[in-house]
């Protein structure tokens, strides 16, 4: 039956992660190419699979390779995003607006926040959670969608509630920079959010290991003249520090 063949279908490519449509054909001889074709687009339909050039591949499978590569990056220069974090702190005090955007130098940065008085807006759900364990710590998200593979929520939703608030000190993370295109990152709504986020805010601080300096990424958000504070792992380079002396940027 055909209910049967599917689901026999989903429970092969969920058990090995990718299948090709030729491995297929050889299992089901009975059945042709089109009809095959037409059962990986019914459980594509119900959410099951995403089908590619000449197969598919399991949902779960993709989420588990983008959890992996999350991970990866969360233990990458894991201690100079410590020493970032603890640097950052000490800009803070109780009873203010905060923003704290998505990524792993950021991730740290809010294990490291004090259970105070402080109103966070944060567009990282993982983020979020982390800050629940903090009672005096008033909690908010953006909305709007979730980018899987940064767990960053952007979009029109999260502009235009970001666009109803005030918030006195942004914390935001940054792909790469580079003095030509100064501060950018990999994906254009989230650029859209972090540009919101620097014209809203009254104070902006970058947290950005060593290792960002001299590359690029396609979406510029921001420039050394649009922010506060560059918060890094080491001293700067001699052209960055002097750079950063010419808009009036604080080094930490």
């Amino acid at each position: 039956m055909t209910a049967d063949r599917r689901e026999a279908i989903n429970q092969y490519i969920q058990s090995r992660g990718e299948v090709r449509l030729k491995e297929l054909e050889q299992r089901y001889t009975d059945v042709s190419s089109m009809t095959l074709r037409r059962d990986l687009e019914f459980l594509e339909r119900q959410g099951r699979i995403v089908r590619i050039r000449g197969g598919a591949k399991s949902l779960a499978h993709l989420s588990m390779l983008k959890e992996a590569a999350y991970t990866q990056r969360q233990v990458a220069n894991t201690d100079a995003k410590l020493v970032i974090a603890d640097k950052a702190i000490r800009l803070l005090s109780p009873g203010r607006s905060v923003y704290i955007d998505s990524g792993t130098t950021c991730m740290c940065f809010a294990q490291r926040l004090p259970d105070q008085n402080l109103f966070v807006l944060t567009p990282a759900p993982n983020i979020a959670l982390e800050l629940v364990k903090n009672a005096n710590v008033k909690i908010n998200l953006t909305g709007g969608q979730l980018n899987r593979e940064t767990l960053t929520l952007s979009g029109f939703n999260a502009i235009e509630y970001v666009k109803t608030l005030n918030i006195d000190l942004a914390f935001v993370a940054a792909s790469a920079f580079s003095l030509p295109n100064g501060f950018t990152c990999g994906d254009y709504f989230e650029a859209e959010l972090k540009r919101l986020i620097i014209r809203k805010a009254r104070q902006v601080v970058i947290l950005m290991d060593a290792s960002k300096l001299n590359s690029n990424m396609p979406y510029t958000f921001a420039r050394l003249q649009n922010i506060y504070a560059l918060v890094s792992d080491i001293l700067l380079p001699d052209e960055y520090q002097k750079a950063a002396r010419q808009a009036h940027v604080l080094l930490l």
